[in-house]
């Protein structure tokens, strides 16, 4: 960490005696570290004999840690206006190692509402979070998070093909957005947008839900129309925060 925290400090780099010094370590002990972040992409030396710095995959470690904390409270008052403007329960999930987990939720003034809890795991193959977020993963990472086998069928709805998923999913990366239409609860919809850190790369999405009795076309135009402007406020206010704080720290 010394060594990271020396090569901050030197936006130009610095040399090998240079760091040691700094650091109070003998040049063997120095050299083996800075070879060790150089082979994991965080050092990089333009030649041979020249000064180490930091790259931008250690600026990225910075931007991922900020977002992950920041992910809630930026997010949060575009919720609340979400649920405001559609009378509807509107939900933010998380992409984690076990898949998408809600974090959390804004439940909609009506008795009659969908109700889930905070850390409930979202299907990826039926629901319009688990899609919205899937429709940009690599395959590796769909395939391990996807069960094996036949896709659980929830109700009549739900897609339990793998082929028929594939191009659901194309649909939801041309379109923008997902539509649950009573894939995971018979009498409920809901639309899903991905959201992306500041790289570009998925982590987490939002949905809002509504009762089928509730739901005119209109009213789906609307829930399409503003969850697609509520992800893409979300994602640019994380890029932002991202930033200032990759300048503050480098």
């Amino acid at each position: 960490m010394k060594v990271l925290e020396t090569l901050a400090q030197n936006a130009e780099g610095a040399g090998l005696k240079d760091i040691a010094a700094r650091v109070g370590l003998v040049k063997s002990s120095v050299f083996r570290i800075l070879f060790t972040l150089k082979e994991l992409g965080y050092v990089e030396q333009i030649s041979e004999s020249g000064p180490y710095r930091l790259t931008f995959k250690t600026t990225g470690l910075v931007r991922r840690s900020v977002e992950r904390p920041a992910l809630m409270n930026l997010a949060r008052p575009h919720l609340v206006h979400l649920r405001d403007s559609l009378q509807e329960s509107v939900w933010l999930a998380e992409l984690r190692r076990h898949g998408v987990v809600l974090i959390d939720v804004i439940e909609a003034p009506h008795r009659l509402k969908l109700s889930f809890d905070v850390g409930d795991v979202s299907p990826l193959h039926a629901t319009a979070l688990g899609k919205a977020i899937a429709a940009y993963l690599t395959p590796k990472q769909l395939d391990a998070l996807l069960p094996k086998g036949k896709l659980p069928k929830l109700t009549r709805h739900t897609l339990t093909s793998r082929m028929d998923l594939k191009a659901e999913l194309a649909r939801v990366r041309h379109q923008g957005y997902a539509i649950n239409d009573e894939e995971t609860i018979e009498g409920v919809i809901l639309v899903g947008a991905p959201l992306f850190d500041s790289l570009g790369r998925i982590f987490a999405g939002i949905s809002v839900s509504a009762p089928t009795v509730r739901c005119s076309s209109k009213k789906r135009r609307e829930m399409i129309e503003q969850v697609l402007a509520s992800s893409h406020a979300i994602t640019r206010d994380l890029r932002e925060v991202a930033f200032k704080a990759s300048d503050h720290n480098f």
